[in-house]
């Protein structure tokens, strides 16, 4: 089993609320050096003082995953204050649903921007400092609906599986350095992203849960994870159906699923 280094020093996206703000909590303890990034401040102050009363240390940056410049002078500044990383956490994304007319280009570009290219940008700074010193964990919170689509989800898993497949690739690429890539793959959790999904959601977790999922699959280096158990059970009959069969249970669950419990 793998374990995270005493002094870890963890560089973690979208820390303002939800998972993100779970996780830089999981982690914040003495000895800890916290490097959080999101775009609304005012929350992530917020989240940076309880993790200081935790005793790590603790830099924001409101900066958009988005923008490379924007989370490069934030990662270049994080590095010349604390000079070495061990984990990335690229964990900034957002939800969307399709609407019915298909035509809205602001929203492709939105999705894919952040949940894709956004990790991009969020590793890119990082992984040369890593090739030198021949360590560290690029990990991305990517989510269940890599693996298959649904009626309304297109944009949002097409975001989803392309970040799978990139880190498919970046973690070959990258492991003669002995660097570990983990892509993460979440289920429903109880944040602000899933609270207008009407429908029942198996194994729903809440945000801490989740992040003790996640620190489970950085600690075992795990390549790809899919958490929690009733997703990974679910959704890997799901992978290997046949398109057709596929098509007639995920049509009868969306007409026939019951309505989320509030």
């Amino acid at each position: 089993m793998g374990t995270l280094h005493e002094n870890k020093i963890i560089w973690i996206t979208g820390a303002s609320s939800g998972i993100g703000r779970a996780l830089a909590e999981f982690y914040a303890k003495p000895g800890v050096t916290l490097g959080l990034v999101a775009r609304r401040t005012d929350k992530l102050n917020k989240v940076a003082t309880y993790c200081r009363t935790l005793g790590a240390s603790v830099y924001i940056y409101g900066a958009d995953v988005r923008d490379s410049m924007e989370i490069r002078m934030a990662a270049n500044d994080f590095l010349s204050k604390v000079g070495s990383v061990d984990t990335i956490i690229a964990n900034a994304g957002i939800r969307a649903e399709e609407g019915q007319d298909y035509i809205d280009g602001e929203l492709p570009l939105n999705v894919i921007n952040t949940n894709f290219i956004g990790v991009i940008h969020t590793f890119a700074p990082f992984i040369p400092i890593m090739r030198d010193k021949k360590s560290g964990h690029l990990v991305v919170i990517s989510s269940i609906a890599a693996f298959r689509g649904t009626q309304n989800s297109g944009l949002y898993s097409a975001s989803k599986a392309a970040v799978n497949v990139w880190t498919e690739s970046l973690r070959l690429r990258l492991k003669p350095f002995g660097i570990h890539v983990s892509t993460l793959c979440a289920g429903f959790v109880d944040t602000e992203m899933t609270k207008e999904i009407a429908f029942s959601m198996p194994g729903l977790l809440n945000a801490k849960e989740a992040a003790k999922a996640i620190d489970y699959g950085i600690r075992h280096h795990k390549r790809v994870y899919i958490f929690p158990w009733q997703s990974r059970l679910i959704w890997t009959l799901f992978r290997i159906l046949p398109g057709p069969i596929y098509d007639i249970i995920i049509t009868w669950a969306k007409k026939n699923h019951p309505t989320r419990k509030s």
